[in-house]
């Protein structure tokens, strides 16, 4: 079985690395910190994804935690001066609907 959220996780995660690079010139310790997160996403989310039980659900939960952590991130990095709007309001919309997914994958009733 293929899911694709696992595919949109990985390019979001792609995504938010680039960004974190352009944080590191800054703010080392807010870039390595929103990279920590979002492979979090991506690994909790994978390891969550094909677990049963409550295993499941602490897994995505976790993912979904991080995923806010990455949010906030790139909001702090904004109002630092260190990101432009454009690259900021695409990378937070796209974290977003991975953590609405999840949220949907974790609660929705069998």
């Amino acid at each position: 079985m293929k899911l694709v959220i696992l595919d949109h996780i990985v390019e979001t995660v792609g995504a938010v690395h680039r960004l974190c690079r352009v944080i590191a010139r800054r703010d080392p310790d807010l870039a390595k910190q929103m990279m920590r997160a979002a492979n979090s996403v991506g690994l909790n989310a994978g390891e969550g994804l094909l677990a049963v039980g409550g295993n499941r659900t602490t897994r995505l939960e976790s993912a979904m935690n991080s995923g806010r952590e990455v949010i906030l991130g790139l909001r702090i990095a904004h109002a630092a001066g260190y990101l432009e709007t454009d690259s900021l309001s695409r990378e937070i919309d796209a974290v977003d609907r991975i953590i609405a997914t999840l949220y949907k994958l974790a609660y929705r009733t069998r």
